[in-house]
């Protein structure tokens, strides 16, 4: 063994060398795929990264056009940790009295949701959302387990990390798992696991993002073939109308579930009990995101129009079932049956005081 301190000096070197690009490596690694230890696929190494002003210009890029920073886009990620950060630093001064007030305006705010199933896509991604794209939990109970001054902590908690990578890993790592409908306005997530607590808190904190596992789903949309006779007629209205399209009895599967395509939100109208809590949801949806300019939604989003169509359809539905939407596509507004005009002479005449 060669004792040239020259040469052992050099062979340090390389060996110190080649240590830097694997752990550059392995940091890499960390950030695509996930840890054959670890079945969250995130760890500390995850967010030892640092991101330059191009990367968070990339990641406000992505955030803008898709909603959405996939964490397999490098860039994109070390910008999205560093918005995590950057907004920790900004946010020391707020007091808890101020974060539990954010905590119930989050908790007061619309909940829509999204209850038709749909094409999970083959496999989940991890990527970063905005928080605002979150609706709370619809469960009336929540927040259960903890209370509001709790979920403010828990808020405080987050900006008091200040994007540690021990931290992130730990309150980012698992547990935050989302399914996603890609609407006009954008993604929209709704919490599938144990992560609805994690979620209002970081809405309260004002993040604004926040990584998590995440399904998109796609049509076409799943509706039982046994629903009852106030959904079946909410359905035939939507495709009266052109909302839902490409009706097929059983579905792909054969199953018996029933299948649709869906123009614009429609498809947060589908899986509901009730016509009334549909239309109910479509409100929540719109008070939360804002309406969607379709007309084809003005006759739900008016009360005396999307009782007085129903009634129409009840009328003419123990004619026939949803078997032949496709006869009655386009036909809009239906036409009022003989019962509904003489209801209307009767209420006319009614109305001027004859």
């Amino acid at each position: 063994m060669s004792t040239d301190p020259e040469v052992a000096r050099r062979q340090a070197a390389a060996e110190a060398e080649i240590e830097a690009m694997l752990e550059v490596r392995r940091k890499s690694l960390a950030a695509e795929v996930r840890s054959l230890d670890d079945p969250s696929g995130i760890d500390e190494t995850t967010f030892t990264v640092e991101g330059s002003d191009a990367d968070v210009a990339h990641a406000e890029e992505l955030l803008a056009g898709s909603g959405m920073i996939p964490a397999s886009d490098l860039s994109g990620h070390r910008g999205a940790v560093r918005l995590w950060r950057a907004h920790c630093e900004a946010s020391r001064g707020f007091q808890h009295v101020e974060l539990l007030a954010a905590v119930d305006q989050v908790l007061a705010a619309p909940r829509p949701v999204h209850p038709a199933s749909g094409c999970d896509d083959p496999a989940p991604i991890y990527a970063w959302v905005r928080p605002s794209d979150i609706p709370v939990t619809k469960h009336e109970a929540f927040p259960y387990h903890r209370t509001p001054a709790e979920l403010a902590q828990i808020a405080a908690n987050l900006i008091r990390e200040a994007g540690d990578p021990a931290g992130l890993a730990d309150i980012l790592g698992d547990g935050l798992v989302l399914s996603t409908t890609v609407t006009p306005r954008g993604p929209v997530h709704l919490v599938t696991e144990n992560g609805n607590h994690r979620a209002a808190a970081v809405r309260a904190a004002g993040f604004p993002v926040a990584l998590a596992e995440v399904t998109v789903q796609n049509p076409p949309w799943e509706v039982s073939d046994t629903t009852g006779a106030g959904t079946q007629t909410l359905l035939r209205l939507l495709y009266r109308s052109g909302l839902l399209t490409n009706y097929q009895p059983d579905g792909p599967t054969g199953e018996g579930l029933d299948t649709f395509d869906a123009e614009g939100i429609s498809s947060w109208l589908l899986g509901f009990g009730s016509a009334g809590a549909a239309r109910s949801n479509l409100l929540a949806f719109e008070a939360m995101f804002g309406c969607h300019p379709d007309p084809r939604l003005d006759w739900i989003r008016d009360a005396k129009s999307f009782n007085r169509l129903l009634r129409h359809e009840r009328m003419v539905l123990p004619e026939y079932g949803l078997d032949v939407l496709d006869r009655i596509a386009g036909q809009w507004p239906p036409r009022p049956t003989i019962l509904q005009r003489l209801e209307h002479v009767l209420f006319s005449r009614g109305s001027d005081g004859r």
